[in-house]
Parts: C-alpha cells; sequence; structure tokens
C-alpha cells in the first residue's frame, strides 16, 4: 500500500506543479495542461484512499460511475428543481428585498442580492446541489457492486474523486474560455479535493450500512453527514463571492479565500484520512471521538464563521453600530 501513497504524491505534485506553470506561462499554456492539472488532485486523493481503506482491488466502476453517471442526472436535477425554487423566488422578489432593507444592510449588498435571479442561484449552489449531487454519486457509485463496509466507503470516495475530476475540468474550461484566470480556478479547487471524496464516501456507506440492518436513522445521519460537507464548501464560498460582488473587493478578498480554502481543505482531508482509517479498521468513524478530532471539528466550525462574519459585519452595519 505505501506504493500507493507514493503514486498520490506524485500524481498531486504534478498536477500542483502544472498549475504554478500555467500561472507563469499565462494564456500560452495548452489545454492538455489544464486537463491534466484539473484531474491530478481528486485522482491522488483516490489513490491515498484506496491505500488507507486496504482494499485490493480499486472500484474503477464507480470512479467512472461517478465521472459520468453523477454529473448526468446532478445537471438533470438541478434543473427541475432549479426551475421549482425560481418559480417560488421569483414570487417574492419584492419580500426579500423589503426584508433585506428592514434589517438596515447596507444598499449595496441590498442592490447584489436583489435579482430573484442571484437569490435561485445561492439557493442552487448551497442546499440543492449538496443534496441533488450526492445522491447522484451515490448511484454512480453502486455501480461497482461493494460487498463490505470498507468497499462501499471506498466505491463512495471513488465516485466523489470521478465526479470532481470532471467538474474540475468544467470550472477550469469555463474560466478559460472567458479569460479568467484557470490556474486559479484550478489551485482552489484541489485545496478542495478531500470535498466530494469524504462526502459520498459517507453517504454510500451509510447506504451499505442501510442494507446490512435497515437503519433508517443511521442512513439519514450518513447522508446528511456527507451532504453538510458539501454545503459547508460551497456555501463558505458563496459568502465571499457575495461579498466580492457587493463591495467590490477581490483584491483583499482573494488571499483571504485561497487561505480559508487551504485551511479547510486540510482539516477536510485530515477527517476523510480519520474516517476512511475507521471504517478499514470495522469501528464506526463516528462512535469514538477522540480530542483530535473534536480539535479538528472546532477548527471547521470556527473557520467556517469567518466568512459569514465577515458578510455580517460588511453588509449589516447597524448591527454592530447600535
Amino acid at each position: 500500500m505505501k506504493r500507493l501513497y507514493v503514486n498520490a504524491a506524485v500524481v498531486g505534485a504534478g498536477g500542483l506543479g502544472l498549475v504554478a506553470w500555467a500561472t507563469v506561462s499565462g494564456p500560452g499554456t495548452p489545454p492538455g495542461a489544464l486537463i491534466a492539472a484539473a484531474v491530478a488532485m481528486p485522482i491522488a486523493v483516490a489513490l491515498a484512499v484506496w491505500g488507507r481503506s486496504g482494499v485490493r482491488t480499486f472500484p474503477t466502476r464507480a470512479f467512472w460511475g461517478g465521472a459520468t453517471v453523477g454529473p448526468v442526472l446532478a445537471i438533470a436535477s438541478h434543473a427541475l428543481v432549479a426551475a421549482f425554487v425560481a418559480a417560488f423566488v421569483v414570487g417574492f422578489a419584492d419580500s426579500g428585498r423589503a426584508l433585506l432593507e428592514s434589517l438596515r444592510a447596507d444598499p449595496r449588498l441590498v442592490h447584489a442580492l436583489g435579482s430573484p435571479w442571484i437569490i435561485v442561484l445561492l439557493v442552487e449552489v448551497v442546499a440543492v446541489a449538496p443534496l441533488t449531487e450526492e445522491v447522484a454519486k451515490a448511484l454512480g457509485a453502486r455501480l461497482a457492486g461493494p460487498g463490505s463496509a470498507r468497499e462501499a466507503f471506498l466505491a463512495g470516495a471513488a465516485a466523489g474523486a470521478g465526479f470532481a475530476a470532471v467538474e474540475n475540468v468544467l470550472y477550469a474550461a469555463g474560466a478559460a474560455a472567458f479569460g479568467g484566470p484557470w490556474p486559479a480556478v484550478v489551485a482552489m479547487r484541489a485545496l478542495g479535493a478531500a470535498v466530494h471524496p469524504l462526502a459520498t464516501g459517507l453517504v454510500v456507506l451509510g447506504w451499505w450500512e442501510w442494507r446490512q440492518h435497515r437503519d433508517e436513522r443511521r442512513l439519514a445521519a450518513r447522508f446528511l453527514a456527507g451532504a453538510g460537507v458539501h454545503a459547508l464548501w460551497n456555501g463558505s464560498f458563496v459568502a465571499a463571492a457575495v461579498v466580492e460582488e457587493a463591495f467590490g473587493v477581490p483584491a483583499a478578498l482573494g488571499p483571504v479565500a485561497l487561505a480559508f480554502a487551504g485551511a479547510l481543505g486540510v482539516v477536510l482531508a485530515g477527517t476523510l484520512w480519520s474516517v476512511a482509517g475507521s471504517v478499514e479498521a470495522g469501528r464506526d468513524p463516528f462512535a469514538r471521538t477522540t480530542a483530535a478530532r473534536g480539535l479538528a471539528g472546532w477548527i471547521v466550525l470556527s473557520s467556517s464563521l469567518l466568512v459569514p462574519i465577515v458578510v455580517l459585519a460588511v453588509g449589516f452595519p447597524g448591527f454592530y453600530r447600535g
């Protein structure tokens, strides 16, 4: 298994090296480097979880299921849910704007959130995406037909990695097509490479445990934990994007957002490593909370509050001015 860790380190370092090279090279970077950089870190995470899980065979079908079935079902469900949310939100657009004004929000924030389509986008990214994408990725993971809890968690992690690889390429290609800083996009997503594998690993583990014990509470707990990890990541950067759009401070928020992504990404990667080890040992990953895990949880909670606090402090000056 040490060979897998070495391979994971080489692939991850190669991906980061491509990002650094593209940053220096600028527009002249070949498209192949974009794709390789975008998929490198999810593959590295998948290899590391494979080594940690103790499973002899990598669930290739789960990886490709997450990369194909996951995005297709996620996009289809996004369209349906977004249509419903749009119909609901548009009808309350004026009421929502009045609510922001009554809270003494900064007029710039009211303007930024004034369009109902912005609200639809926020709901889509923070609430809809974590729920629908986790279901879609889990369906892709089931193509591997896991036969144990270890195989189920690895299949979920592999499906999450496959989904992340495709999503990274789409985000990076979109940024490159519109003249944006795609190396920065890839770097940001590389820092959060553990998000999708951890989230979907928990969801598929819950599905496997439900098949064995028919315990709906455990299934719900695992699914909500996975979707919660996903929502935590999405929601943090949505808050930063709202502040950037409303107050025009990209130069100030860029380094902060990158540092935040790095800190949160490290905590989530550590959590993924810990959960994979617990599953490999046959333990419930949430049954015993050591001091280290408790500290990690508090780091996630505390760091995730930073961005919403910035939104409140900047967007709602009446709250702290009295």
